[in-house]
C-alpha cells in the first residue's frame, strides 16, 4: 500500500471522527473486531464540517469498509444500522483503498480464476489428479470470461504450457456450496477487480486477523448486505449471474482508519 498523501490523510481522520462521535459502543466496536453488529447516532454535522469539500453523502444509504479493523459499516441517514465482520487483502496483495457506488448485486455468481490462480493450483492439480479435478471442484474452461463464453473440453488444454506460465487460458467456478464467491456479488465499477463478496468458508471470520484475501472484501454475512441494499430479502434464483438492480445507487468508501484517532475523537464525548 502506498503511503496516504495528506489530503488522504484528512479524509481518513474525518471518516474515523464519523465513526467515533457514535458513542463509546461504536469506538469499542472498531477496536475490538470481535463484537458483533452496533447501532449508534452519527453528527451529521461532521459530513461537511470536518471533510471540505468532500462527498460523503449526509443522506441516504452508504457503506464504510475499513480494512485496518476489517469491518463492514452500513449507514443510513447518517446512522450506523448495523456492522459485520470482513476478510480483506493479505499484506503482499493488500485490499486497495477507492470510493466507488454499488448499483447491483449479482446472485449465483461465477467465480472467474485469476490468471495466476489457473497457473499454480488449477493446473498444477489437474497434472495431479487429471481432468477429474475439475469437475469435482465445479470447474470449467471457456472461451472467454463472458456472458455467452463457450465451455471448452478440458482435454483441448496443455496442461503443462499452463502451469509453466507459457500459456493463458479461462477458467471459472459454477455456482454452487464450494463456489468461492458463495451466492453474492457486489462489484464496483471501475476498481480494478476489486468487489465484495460471499464465501463458503465462514470459520475463518472467527480469526483476529483478517487479511487473508487477494485483495477482494469477503462478507460475514453477505445475505445481510444484500437485505439492506434492496430494502427487502433478495429473490430465490436459480440461474447463475442473475443481476439484481439495487432501488438506488449506493456509495461505498474502503479505506485504512487510524485506531489513535478514533480513540482521541471517542474521548471528546
Amino acid at each position: 500500500m502506498t503511503a496516504i498523501s495528506s489530503h488522504n490523510r484528512r479524509f481518513l481522520i474525518a471518516a474515523a471522527g464519523i465513526l467515533a462521535v457514535g458513542g463509546g459502543a461504536l469506538g469499542l466496536a472498531l477496536l475490538n473486531p470481535s463484537l458483533g453488529p452496533i447501532e449508534g447516532t452519527i453528527a451529521p454535522q461532521l459530513y461537511v464540517e470536518s471533510v471540505a469539500g468532500a462527498q460523503i453523502p449526509v443522506h441516504g444509504r452508504y457503506i464504510l469498509v475499513d480494512a485496518n479493523s476489517a469491518r463492514l459499516y452500513m449507514i443510513d441517514e447518517g446512522r450506523v444500522q448495523d456492522s459485520m465482520r470482513v476478510i480483506v487483502g493479505k499484506p503482499e496483495t493488500p485490499t486497495p483503498e477507492l470510493k466507488s457506488v454499488l448499483n447491483y448485486e449479482t446472485l449465483n455468481p461465477y467465480w472467474h480464476v485469476p490468471a495466476d490462480l489457473t497457473r499454480t493450483l488449477v493446473a498444477a492439480r489437474v497434472l495431479k489428479e487429471g481432468p477429474s479435478y475439475l469437475t469435482s471442484h465445479g470447474y470449467e474452461v471457456v472461451s472467454a470470461f463472458a456472458t455467452d463464453a463457450r465451455v471448452l473440453p478440458p482435454e483441448s488444454v496443455d496442461w503443462k504450457t499452463v502451469a509453466a506460465g507459457n500459456a493463458k487460458i479461462y477458467v471459472r467456478q459454477r455456482p454452487g456450496p464450494a463456489n468461492s464467491l458463495g451466492q453474492f456479488k457486489f462489484d464496483l465499477p471501475n476498481s480494478d477487480g476489486i468487489y465484495l463478496h460471499d464465501t463458503p468458508k465462514k470459520e475463518l471470520f472467527a480469526q483476529d486477523e483478517r487479511n487473508l484475501s487477494h485483495g477482494c472484501v469477503r462478507l460475514e454475512d453477505a445475505h445481510r448486505l444484500a437485505r439492506w441494499l434492496l430494502g427487502k430479502d433478495p429473490p430465490a434464483v436459480s440461474a447463475p449471474e442473475e443481476s439484481i438492480l439495487l432501488p438506488k445507487p449506493v456509495p461505498i468508501m474502503i479505506s485504512y482508519l487510524d485506531p489513535r484517532t478514533q480513540i482521541q475523537l471517542a474521548s471528546l464525548q
